[in-house]
C-alpha cells in the first residue's frame, strides 16, 4: 500500500511575546499515511501582506494519522516585529524557510501579530521582488574593536530610495594585499551579516558584530567590501545590486576599551575648585565609634534652670 502524502495542519497556535523572542507553541496534524519532515516556519507580514523576514522555528515530524505539539522559542527582536501586522505560519520538507512554496508541505495559517486569527480579507502572502541597483543607498559606514583583539564591530545606514519593500542580506568580504584569491580562502574573510526589511522610504542604521571564521587573519586584512544581495555571501560582491567598498584604515575606530580609559592629568592644566576639593586631605579616621563622640554638655554639664526661669515669658 503506498503511502499517501498529505500537507500537514496547524492548530492551537498560541504566540507570547518578550522583547528579543517569540515564544511559539502549536499542533500538527498529518491526515495522511506518509511521514510528515521537515522543519515549522514563521514569517511576520507587513500590511501589505510581504514577508519581512522568515525564520525557522525548529525541526517536527509527525507520523501519518497523527498529530503532536510543538514549542519552539524563536530569536526575533523587537526591530524585526514593529512592523508585523499578520504572520504566517507554514512547513518545508527541506531546512530552509527563505523562499520555500508556501503550500508545499502544509496549510499554511494566517494570524494576527497578536495570535488571534487573521481577517479573511487580510492580503495574500508574497515575497517582495528580488533588490535592484539603485534600490538602496549605503552610507555612514564605520569600523571599531571591540574589548577582545579579534572582535569587530560594523555600524552602516542603509536607505530604501524605492517605492517598495526590499529585503537583502548584509555581507561583509575582507581583502588583503592580493585580492585574486581562491574562493575558499576568499570565504574565510567573509561573514553574513543581518538580515534586513526596509519599506518604501524608510533609512535604519544598524550594527553588526563581524566574526570571520578564522578571526586571527583580521590582521591581513586591507580592504573590505560591504553589499546586500538575496543570498548575502553566497553572491559574488562584483555582481551585488548595492556595494561600498572601504579602506578598513580609513573606517576603523578606537577599540571600546581604548575609548573607556580615562583621559592622563596635564600637569600644566589649569585648577578648578572642584580639582581643589577633591585634593583636599580627608578627615582623620580614628578607632572611634559613635558611642565614643566628644559630647561638651556631658563633660560640662549646664546647670538646671529655675522655676521662673522654665514659666518666664
Amino acid at each position: 500500500m503506498a503511502h499517501v502524502v498529505k500537507p500537514l495542519r496547524f492548530s492551537g497556535v498560541k504566540l507570547k511575546r518578550t522583547p528579543s523572542f517569540v515564544n511559539v507553541t502549536y499542533t500538527l496534524t498529518n491526515p495522511g499515511t506518509a511521514q510528515g519532515r521537515g522543519e515549522a516556519c514563521l514569517a511576520p507580514l507587513d500590511e501589505m501582506g510581504f514577508v519581512t523576514h522568515e525564520r525557522n522555528l525548529g525541526s517536527i515530524t509527525v507520523k501519518g494519522g497523527t498529530d503532536d505539539v510543538f514549542n519552539d522559542n524563536l530569536y526575533l527582536p523587537e526591530e524585526k516585529w514593529d512592523s508585523a501586522l499578520t504572520v504566517l505560519l507554514f512547513t518545508v520538507r527541506g531546512m530552509r524557510c527563505e523562499g520555500a512554496d508556501f503550500h508545499a508541505a502544509s496549510e499554511p495559517l494566517r494570524l494576527r501579530a497578536t495570535g488571534e486569527p487573521a481577517a479573511a480579507d487580510a492580503p495574500t502572502p508574497k515575497r517582495p521582488g528580488k533588490l535592484e541597483p539603485g534600490e538602496v543607498e549605503l552610507s555612514g559606514v564605520s569600523l571599531r574593536q571591540g574589548s577582545e583583539a579579534d572582535e569587530y564591530v560594523l555600524e552602516y545606514t542603509l536607505k530604501n530610495v524605492s517605492r517598495r519593500r526590499i529585503n537583502a542580506q548584509a555581507c561583509i568580504q575582507g581583502y588583503g594585499a592580493d585580492e585574486d584569491v581562491s574562493e575558499d580562502r576568499a570565504s574565510v574573510l567573509a561573514d553574513d551579516l543581518s538580515m534586513h526589511s526596509l519599506a518604501a522610504g524608510a533609512t535604519k542604521t544598524f550594527t553588526d558584530s563581524v566574526e570571520f571564521v578564522d578571526s586571527k587573519r583580521w590582521d591581513e586584512v586591507n580592504t573590505l567590501d560591504l553589499f546586500l544581495d538575496a543570498r548575502g555571501c553566497e553572491s559574488k560582491p562584483e555582481k551585488a545590486p548595492v556595494r561600498l567598498r572601504f579602506e578598513k584604515s580609513a573606517v576603523l575606530q578606537a577599540s571600546d576599551e581604548e575609548e573607556s580609559q580615562p583621559d592622563e592629568l596635564d600637569p600644566g592644566a589649569e585648577t578648578t575648585e572642584a580639582d581643589e576639593i577633591e585634593d583636599e586631605p580627608a578627615e582623620e579616621v580614628t578607632d572611634m565609634d559613635e558611642s565614643d563622640a566628644y559630647d561638651p554638655e556631658v563633660e560640662f554639664p549646664q546647670a538646671p534652670s529655675t522655676p521662673d526661669e522654665e514659666t518666664a515669658d
